[in-house]
């Protein structure tokens, strides 16, 4: 997995196209410049984010994503787009 919560940019951020554990920007309060990869097998925790602006989920997440800070309208916007996602709060 992948622990880069001290990024606080996604600028010049390259990540591979599939990670075999989690991933977690906790750092980042925009989803500005951010490509995920298209496959994480672990969790994914973007709890820093503040908007879902611009936010491309990954195809596949074996694990929960991780929302906390998304206002709830967002939150509950992003799951029922994404059912197939286990979306935490």
């Amino acid at each position: 997995g992948l622990f880069l919560n001290g990024l606080t940019s996604a600028e010049g951020l390259t990540l591979p196209r599939e990670i075999g554990g989690w991933l977690s920007l906790d750092g980042l309060t925009s989803a500005e410049g951010l490509t995920l990869p298209r496959e994480i097998r672990g969790y994914l925790s973007l709890d820093g984010l503040t908007s879902a602006e611009g936010l491309t989920l990954p195809e596949k997440v074996g694990g929960e994503v991780w929302l906390g800070r998304l206002p709830k309208t967002e939150r509950e916007k992003l799951k029922s787009q994404r059912s197939d996602l286990k979306i935490a709060f």
